[in-house]
């Protein structure tokens, strides 16, 4: 699913126009993104949790010629699932 995909599925539930659906889906990315650069943790009940960690420096090996190399130190966005989504996920996979 796409953010367009996300925006049309918004508007269905809701009876809400899609080009409004569109910008409520546009100004949430945008807020999640302005928090997570500004380091701060989004936390959805029933969902999970976004955060962005610091990954140190590390070395790792070139996988074409074996050399070894540096891998740089940088942020990364990290979601974590709730408990709740992921007994729901589970209970789907298992009446399958």
């Amino acid at each position: 699913m796409n953010k367009t995909d996300f925006a049309i599925e918004l508007a269905r539930r809701t009876n809400m126009p899609r080009v409004r659906a569109m910008e409520v889906t546009s100004v949430m990315l945008s807020i999640m993104s302005e928090k997570l650069d500004e380091k701060e943790e989004i936390h959805f009940d029933g969902l999970g949790t976004f955060q962005v960690r610091y990954s140190p420096e590390r070395p790792a090996r070139n996988f074409h010629t074996g050399e070894p190399v540096m891998i740089p130190a940088r942020y990364k966005v990290i979601f974590k699932a709730s408990p709740h989504l992921l007994e729901e996920i589970k209970g789907k996979q298992e009446t399958k």
